[in-house]
């Protein structure tokens, strides 16, 4: 049954840019392009393009979001026929490893008209210039909420009973490990990704179009501190033993921390993600042994309180990189010739449908 999956493989995080753009499609693919260009140059709209044709034929499709600009695509894979195409151009360049064999160097910026572009070239450099002091104060930001977070975190750890938390850890691995295993036929063992993304349009998460292709799902609750990432890290150590295949899809700010595991064989993803609840779910309650006193006396709500407001400070310095990444998008489309990206993105269409063919 024909799906779509979409998904974040970079984020902007209080490491700075965080990429897992290595594990977009798997070293067994038949062809790989990576579109190389400039900001407005028609990449998204010839990755949208493409998935939509190949959904429209009834393939499994995965759309890799742009943490910078959510409702543009850095990639897509299609997933039948071990297909993807990707943008690999900075902040995640990629180059081919089997030119002509597993990868395809498409560049777009043959495209532009070097005399129009001219026109331009004091809003690109200033916009450049201005788009990187931008990132610089959102990372910085971004960075300061996360020593808040540890300070939560250790003293929220003060009042965690992890002897209750660890018993019931082990009730549930063993439930969760119970269950019979499938077949299943995937590129990747193990691989990470981000379901959710912190943007200049605020938060964004896709998890839903994970949820929907599982049946079996735990949501995980619990306070920062309480033990959700320990767990879930026993659950991979679990299913690694068991060479299942996995996702692990990592919290969107923390990349350290881990938000969600699915795991292929046993239909079953374990996820701290609040919208699981919105499916049928078994609850996995961790707060049950947290036993922090009413009083607050440690300032714990008004450490919460400052981690809300960095975060949203953060976000605050994306959306002045969103401004300047828009100028540097206007300045381009009018100086790309998009009728030889139009002939581009046929000659691509047509090599995918011979894949179709042999498929």
């Amino acid at each position: 049954m024909k799906t779509v999956r979409r998904i974040f493989t970079g984020g902007l995080t209080s490491e700075g840019f965080y990429s897992l753009h290595h594990n977009i499609i798997g070293p067994n693919r038949n062809m790989l392009y990576i579109l190389k260009g400039m900001p407005g140059g028609g990449k998204s709209s010839m990755m949208k393009d493409i998935a939509r044709r190949a959904y429209e034929r009834g393939y499994t499709v995965e759309f890799h979001h742009c943490p910078s600009d959510p409702t543009s695509i850095d990639a897509i894979v299609i997933e039948e026929l071990k297909v993807g195409m990707i943008d690999g151009t900075p902040p995640h360049p990629m180059d081919p490893t089997h030119p002509g064999i597993t990868e395809k160097l498409i560049n777009l910026t043959d495209f532009i008209d070097d005399k129009k572009i001219q026109l331009y070239r004091k809003d690109i450099i200033e916009a450049k210039a201005n788009n990187k002091k931008a990132y610089r104060k959102a990372f910085n930001y971004f960075k300061a909420a996360k020593s808040i977070y540890r300070e939560i975190e250790a003293r929220n750890g003060d009042y965690v009973d992890f002897k209750g938390t660890n018993k019931l850890s082990k009730e549930l691995i063993d439930q969760i490990f119970s269950k019979a295993p499938k077949e299943v036929e995937r590129d990747f063992k193990v691989r990470s990704l981000f379901s959710s993304a912190y943007t200049p349009r605020g938060y964004y998460d896709n998890i839903k179009t994970i949820l929907t292709h599982v049946n079996n799902r735990y949501y995980l609750k619990g306070e920062i501190g309480t033990g959700k990432t320990s767990f879930l890290k026993r659950i991979i150590e679990l299913a690694k033993m068991n060479d299942y295949h996995i996702e692990i899809f990592h919290t969107p700010l923390f990349p350290e921390k881990i938000e969600s595991v699915l795991i292929f064989e046993l239909d079953t993803i374990i996820s701290s993600n609040i919208k699981t609840t919105e499916f049928e779910h078994i609850l996995i309650d961790f707060n049950q042994y947290f036993n922090r006193p009413k009083e607050n006396p440690e300032g714990v709500d008004e450490d919460k309180r400052l981690l809300n407001e960095l975060i949203l400070g953060g976000v605050e310095g994306l959306k002045g990189a969103r401004e300047n990444h828009q100028i540097l998008e206007e300045s381009y489309k009018n100086a790309v010739n998009y009728k030889g990206i139009d002939e581009v993105r046929e000659m691509i269409w047509r090599e995918i449908e011979e894949y179709m063919k042999k498929a």
